[in-house]
């Protein structure tokens, strides 16, 4: 009597289809692949310039560029030195000294001088002359104020007040009062007031 094998499924199949199946552990790349996506893979999903392009650019390059020349544009406009706007500039910093050319106009001297040392030096011989009005005695006392705040207290160089009418007497004694330099009161005519006719 001979042997046949038997038609159909073997006993070995037969038996591992009856155990309960496993799912093999995953290799390195399917866990990378199954990794959920990180922040950033937003920024590489890729693009298209017109609607049937084949040219695609990735989200990241198209957000990056508008934002670097508006970056760009706002450094540039912050940085101008003729800028009037210089809004992160402090309202109580003082102003920077700026360089001129000294090819024409030389300075003296950077900063501030010692007064008390320069009034013993030779002095000009000048005079502060001012064309004023009598209606104009607000603006000439925050003038004077100004000069003798910052410059003549030191010196006391006279002042030579101009007008073409007189002088009220209330406009000579507020005058006097804010300065202890000499000062002197005048009128001249018309002609020599305005504007010459040619």
């Amino acid at each position: 009597m001979s042997w046949k094998p038997a038609k159909g499924p073997g006993l070995v199949q037969q038996v591992l289809k009856s155990l309960p199946y496993t799912s093999p552990a995953p290799n390195y790349d399917e866990k990378r692949s199954s990794k959920p996506s990180s922040r950033l893979s937003f920024f590489r999903r890729r693009i298209r310039l017109k609607g049937n392009s084949s040219i695609s650019v990735p989200l990241g390059f198209v957000l990056l560029f508008p934002s670097i020349v508006v970056i760009l544009i706002i450094i540039l406009i912050i940085r101008h030195p003729s800028s009037s706007g210089r809004i992160l500039v402090p309202a109580g910093t003082p102003p920077s000294i700026r360089r001129i050319s000294e090819k024409h106009d030389r300075v003296f001297a950077t900063g501030c001088l010692d007064p008390e040392v320069q009034n013993k030096g030779p002095r000009a011989n000048a005079a502060f002359v001012v064309l004023a009005r009598n209606k104009e005695l607000d603006g000439v006392i925050q003038s004077i104020k100004s000069v003798e705040r910052h410059f003549n207290r030191w010196f006391n160089y006279p002042y030579v007040f101009l007008n073409d009418g007189d002088f009220e007497q209330e406009f000579k004694d507020t005058v006097t009062n804010y300065t202890s330099s000499p000062v002197e009161f005048g009128k001249i005519n018309a002609t020599m007031w305005g504007y010459p006719d040619w």
